[in-house]
């Protein structure tokens, strides 16, 4: 029983290890990771935009850069196919999308490598052609741009890339974004300045410049500098610059020639950017604009020039101003601004004259002089007033003119405020302009003017009460105070439409109403009023009252403004009659001109339109009130949307809004729409209030467009009642067919396509897309989603629709590789959709890309917009090669009696030897020529084997060893012998796929990793008859003879002998590089490799023997 569940226990444990060994469990083989570093070198160049490279030293940031690696794998490295090698980018570089490729030389595919756009990874693949090549060799080549983003100002860029033998540096000096190597500037010292301070940077490009030198023609009106500063300048990339240290004198040398000015740099060639400060003493003092060019340049530079024109703000000599007035007072404040370009100036015409009209007087002491002083920027600063003493006051008169000398009593080098008033001499009874100018001494003059108001009567609208439909009015009287006798004042309503409303009268005397004792006031209805005074008035009046408005009244008709006027009769102190009359102007809102209104709203949800229309806003009584309007733009009424509503105006004047409680009766009016689209509303009684009239309208199943006008206007019978009422109403994406956009990702492109955004009723709606040839479409990357339309418009993305059900897609490509595609709808359609898909970049770097896409369709008419999108792309590309050397063995298969004779159906079969064990490489059969060539071997001992002997040969059974070197191309001659005597006719058989040849003993072969296309040797000792080299059958020979090997056809071989079969004949062996290679040794089972995933059978082995050991244990133990 013991031994029946130990067995058990056994054949458990053996099954439960095959199990494991079967999904996994054992440790298999997997592609290792190189960790020696393979590359050899790193070459860099620099291309500019034109693709030519840049031989200077100093490139531009945006340049193309190629990084060119070699890389090699040592020889015996014992690296596998699978094995990868992984290295990354230098993060400075710029990767638009990630690189694919291929390790190719000539026919060959060495291996891949793929870059990782974001991690800049690059990774290298091997196949099995390292495992069968020498001296496995290759190339990196990659293309891109410096990532800017990833720069720091400096322009000096230093970048690392770990080799073989260390680390390889770059050092790039990288162009800054300016527009010149040279600039200037120039900046005056301050306001009124004496000197211009010139900066001058040069080579700021930081090229290598030879012999350099700036020069400066210095322009007249300016002196040659007498000091010269140089100091180093730093350049950022971003072209801002920050000034260094000065420049020691030795290390450039200062000209003056004339009027030339000219800085030149001992060191040669300098590589770095200077900042040149000097300063031009002004000697031009009238001149105020001064333009500056200076040149930079070497003797391997062009000369570079750049100008600066400096404007110098000067104060003026003389400047006459009229500052303020006052109408009340009626005084008028002058300033004169003297010597403001602070000139030095003689006592002798250090002297002002001012004059000014007759009508106006000095106002006693208000003359006061200030010294001025000015910061940089020109603004004043007035000092303490001038004494008294310095200066003396004359008057002076001309013809209608009167005024004053103003004279310095010395020399002045300083500007000056001198301020002052004037004032009416007589009451202003009507507007003029008073004149005022000044002469200096040195003859410069000026002047100014200002206008003074009469202060009689001036008069101006109040605040309008539209609900009421009055308005306020007030009149001012004797603002200047004068002495009025008899006043009476008639206030006349020039064209109509206003009405006096005598109780609202209100007259006051400052603050205090006046009593109605002491006037009389008679007015005529909608012509005006008077008021009559009974006593004089010598200090200002004020008179407010209402009317009421009516635009009806007004001559002539529809006149948009309400126009009155005030008019006052006095007699003044002197006994004279005297008359002034001021008008003012009342402007009402566009509803009272209008006597409505019209406005509209779109919900593009509905695609419905809703018209307000706003009629008799002036609440005129209209007896056989009807409205008409027009609806435009294939609209179409919904029917039973409209309603009726009175209007309620508050007194702003702006309509509230319709409630329900607004709402009239059906029955109070009534509506059509006839064949023209026309909306008639007729009311059925007499109206005399303002109404809201609001219906809607439908855009379905039309062409929509950006906009919709309607225009409404309403009639007494034919009479029109008011003017157009109309509105104009922007649709929301209205009139948008097809609209594209477009961004790089990586090495694609995503295309958004915006279709039908107005949402316009199309049939046979169809997107032809015409992309350019630099791009590939990607079919598996269309996807049409529907859409949200809110009521304002805007699109929001939906579901995806299904292809063939909603839509069709066909992409066509023509024989020169063009592609265009078609999307067709396979219903009409009325709403928004977003179609998105991808195309592959074909493109160089920064190539356009261009898309030209088109929405076709018909509605009535015939719909064809066309949009075109461009998009400027960078690209990443990158390149890779690799070869390794191997040789070849060339067998040549002759008869022993005619060397010349080649002989064909030999086969052969090659074996690779690694110490004891044989690995089979090839099987080939020798060609009509009688050649078989081995090729692509590695180098390292072979042994060439004969399984099958031409037909009517003898078989050569015997190994022959070679040796071969890398690259070697060797040739061998076997010479075989006929048969003597033909074999007796046999029943062929079907031979193997791939002939082997028999092992010296029936000792089970190990796995081997041999490929199946090529069986294993077979176990059973050999007879004298070989397996037929092909399917078709061969005789057997009787007693087949002992080949041999000739060294070159040259030698003559020698005869043909029975072989023993005991006995192994020496077979000569011939090399192409006279190496004897010895004798041939027993074929044995080559040594197979585990099989892919596993890294070895030698865990699978123990576990077996060391089951089988416990089983011989256990039984031994039982047996006893």
């Amino acid at each position: 029983m013991l031994k029946k569940k130990t067995s058990a226990l056994l054949i458990t444990l053996l099954i439960f290890m095959q199990s494991i060994y079967g999904i996994g469990f054992i440790t298999k083989a997997s592609a290792n990771t190189i960790s020696n570093n393979i590359l050899d070198s790193v070459t860099m160049a620099v291309y500019d935009s034109a693709g030519q490279v840049v031989t200077g030293n100093v490139y531009e940031p945006n340049s193309t850069i190629q990084l060119d690696y070699t890389w090699s794998l040592p020889n015996g490295h014992g690296y596998k196919g699978g094995d990868t090698y992984t290295f990354t980018l230098p993060q400075q570089f710029l990767l638009f999308n990630d690189i694919p490729g291929v390790l190719v030389m000539g026919q060959d595919q060495i291996g891949t490598f793929h870059v990782d756009q974001a991690s800049h990874q690059v990774v290298i693949t091997f196949n099995n052609y390292i495992e069968s090549h020498d001296n496995v060799h290759g190339t990196l080549t990659f293309r891109t741009h410096l990532d800017t983003s990833k720069l720091t100002e400096s322009t000096t860029v230093t970048i690392t890339i770990p080799i073989q033998s260390g680390e390889q540096i770059f050092t790039l000096h990288l162009r800054p974004s300016v527009t010149s190597t040279i600039e200037k500037r120039g900046v005056p010292t301050g306001f009124n300045p004496k000197d211009i301070h010139w900066t001058v940077d040069v080579n700021k490009t930081l090229d290598s410049v030879q012999n350099a030198v700036m020069t400066d023609p210095i322009p007249p009106g300016l002196s040659v500098p007498v000091t010269v500063a140089v100091y180093d300048l730093g350049v950022h990339l971003d072209g801002t610059v920050v000034q260094g240290a000065l420049v020691d004198a030795s290390k450039y040398t200062v000209t003056r020639t004339g009027a030339d000015l000219s800085i030149r740099f001992a060191e040669s060639p300098i590589h770095t950017a200077y900042r040149i400060q000097y300063t031009t003493p002004i000697t031009d003092f009238d001149k105020a604009t001064f333009v500056n060019t200076a040149t930079f340049g070497g003797s391997n530079k062009n000369p570079a020039q750049t100008s600066a024109t400096v404007h110098v703000t000067r104060g003026s000599s003389l400047d006459k101003i009229a500052e303020s007035y006052s109408p009340i007072t009626q005084i008028i404040n002058w300033g004169i601004k003297y010597n403001y370009n602070e000139r030095t100036i003689a006592q002798s015409a250090a002297f002002l004259k001012d004059l000014f009209n007759d009508t106006q007087e000095i106002v006693a002491g208000s003359l006061h002089i200030y010294p001025v002083t000015f910061n940089p920027s020109g603004n004043e600063t007035l000092g303490s007033e001038l004494p008294s003493g310095e200066y003396t006051i004359t008057t002076e008169a001309a013809a209608g003119k009167k005024g004053f000398k103003l004279q310095f009593n010395h020399n002045i080098s300083s500007a000056y405020k001198i301020n002052y008033q004037t004032k009416a001499s007589s009451p202003v009874l009507k507007n003029m302009i008073i004149t005022n100018s000044v002469t200096s001494g040195s003859g410069e003059s000026d002047s100014a003017s200002r206008p003074v108001e009469q202060g009689a009567v001036y008069k101006y609208p109040g605040t309008a009460d539209y609900n009421a439909k009055t308005v306020a009015w007030n009149i001012i009287i004797n603002r200047d105070s004068q002495v009025m006798k008899n006043m009476v004042v008639t206030d006349t309503f020039s064209n109509k439409g206003l009405r006096f409303i005598p109780s609202s009268i209100v007259i006051k005397k400052g603050n205090v109403v006046l009593p109605s004792t002491d006037y009389i006031l008679n007015s005529v209805e909608d012509e005006g009023f008077t008021v009559k005074f009974k006593n004089t008035i010598s200090e200002p009046l004020s008179i407010t009252y209402t009317t009421y408005f009516n635009i009806d009244l007004i001559s002539p008709p529809w006149n948009a403004n309400f126009i009155n006027s005030a008019k006052v009769d006095w007699v003044d102190s002197a006994n004279a009659g005297k008359s002034q009359t001021a008008i003012a102007t009342f402007i009402p809102r566009d509803e009272v001109k209008n006597n409505g209104f019209k406005y509209g709203a779109y919900n593009a949800v509905t695609k419905e339109l809703t018209w307000t229309v706003g009629v008799n806003y002036n609440g005129k009584t209209i007896t056989n009130a009807s409205v008409q309007d027009t609806l435009e733009s294939n609209q179409k009424f919904t029917n039973d949307s409209l309603k009726v509503y009175k209007m309620n105006i508050p007194p702003n004047g702006i309509p509230l809004a319709p409630t329900p409680a607004d709402e009239i009766d059906l029955s109070k009016y009534k509506y059509t729409v006839d064949s023209q689209n026309k909306l008639v509303i007729l009311f059925q009684q007499a109206i005399s209030e303002p109404y809201y009239i609001v219906f809607k309208t439908s855009l379905q199943g039309q062409l929509i467009n950006s906009t919709v006008t309607n225009t409404a206007r309403a009639f007494n019978g034919t009479e029109p009642v008011t003017n157009n009422l109309s509105a104009t109403l922007p649709i929301p994406k209205g009139g948008e067919y097809v609209t594209k956009s477009g961004g790089q990702s990586g090495d694609k492109i995503n295309w958004t396509v915006q279709i039908n955004y107005g949402q316009s009723t199309l049939n046979d709606a169809k997107i032809i897309d015409i992309p350019s040839i630099n791009q590939q479409l990607l079919p598996n990357s269309f996807h049409l989603f529907a859409t949200t339309v809110t009521s304002n418009g805007n699109v929001m993305k939906g579901s995806e629709l299904t292809k063939d059900v909603v839509y069709t897609l066909v992409i066509k490509t023509d024989t020169q590789g063009k592609q265009t595609f078609e999307l067709s709808f396979v219903n009409p359609i009325t709403t928004a959709y977003i179609l998105e898909y991808q195309s592959l970049i074909r493109a160089s770097d920064h190539e356009t890309v261009t898309n030209r896409i088109t929405l076709s369709g018909t509605n009535v008419t015939t719909i064809m917009k066309e949009t075109t999108k461009e998009i400027v792309v960078g690209v990443s590309d990158g390149s890779g090669t690799g070869s390794g050397v191997r040789g070849s063995l060339t067998v040549n298969k002759i008869d022993s009696a005619n060397n010349t004779l080649m002989l064909s159906g030999a086969i052969f079969e090659l074996y690779r030897k690694s110490g004891d064990k044989k690995t089979l490489i090839n099987t080939l059969t020798t060609d009509e020529t009688g050649s078989v060539v081995f090729n692509n071997l590695l180098a390292g001992d072979y042994v060439v084997s004969e399984i099958t002997a031409p037909l009517g040969y003898v078989l050569n059974r015997e190994d022959n060893p070679i040796t071969l070197h890398p690259g070697d191309e060797l040739h061998i001659n076997v010479i075989n012998t006929k048969t003597t005597e033909t074999p007796p006719p046999t029943t062929p058989t079907p031979p193997p796929t791939t002939p082997t040849p028999p092992p010296t003993t029936p000792t089970p072969p190990p796995p081997t990793s041999t490929p199946s296309a090529t069986p294993p040797p077979p176990t059973s000792t050999p007879s004298a008859t070989p397996p037929p080299p092909t399917s078709t059958p061969s005789p057997t020979p009787s007693a087949p003879p002992t080949p041999a090997i000739t060294p070159t056809p040259s030698v003559t071989p020698p005869p043909p002998t029975v072989p023993t079969p005991s006995t192994n004949p020496d077979i000569p062996i011939d090399t192409d590089n006279d190496i004897p290679l010895g004798g041939i040794p027993p074929i044995t089972k080559p040594e197979t490799l585990p099989t892919t995933g596993e890294s070895s059978h030698l865990y699978v082995e123990i576990a077996g023997i060391t089951l089988i050991l416990l089983g011989l244990i256990l039984r031994r133990r039982f047996t006893k």
